[in-house]
């Protein structure tokens, strides 16, 4: 959720460099962070799910993301919703950010499935010269 707050405070200062904020702007990190756990409880499995389920999980997702993130814009008067140019970046930016944390997953499962399967090939190698 890191970058989502690093995406709207670029968006702030591109649209709306001149607004101040209070105190309560440091909740924001913890609202978005539950944003984007929520769509997670829903779409747990512990059976392996086919490629096309995936997709279709991660795009649901990511509408979800979407549709929370645009209820907290128009219901939020510290953002400046009547800007059609500042909704849109931040519909778009969700979405960068979406993919970007789906390929930093993806990274970080595969260098830990080539530890297992190091780790696998050693107890393999193991049990052979037994």
């Amino acid at each position: 959720m890191t970058l989502i707050t690093i995406l709207l405070m670029v968006i702030g200062l591109l649209f709306d460099s001149e607004r101040r904020f209070g105190y309560e702007v440091f909740l924001s990190p913890l609202v978005y962070a539950a944003i984007g756990v929520i769509p997670a409880l829903f779409f747990r499995s512990e059976k392996e799910v086919s490629m096309v389920r995936m997709l279709v999980r991660r795009i649901i997702q990511v509408l979800f993301i979407e549709a929370a993130v645009m209820v907290l814009v128009f219901t939020s008067s510290n953002i400046p919703s009547d800007r059609k140019e500042v909704v849109i970046s931040i519909a778009a930016g969700i979405v960068v950010v979406f993919i970007l944390s789906q390929f930093a997953e993806y990274i970080f499962e595969l260098s830990q499935s080539k530890v297992l399967n190091e780790s696998l090939e050693k107890y393999q190698q193991l049990n052979e010269t037994r």
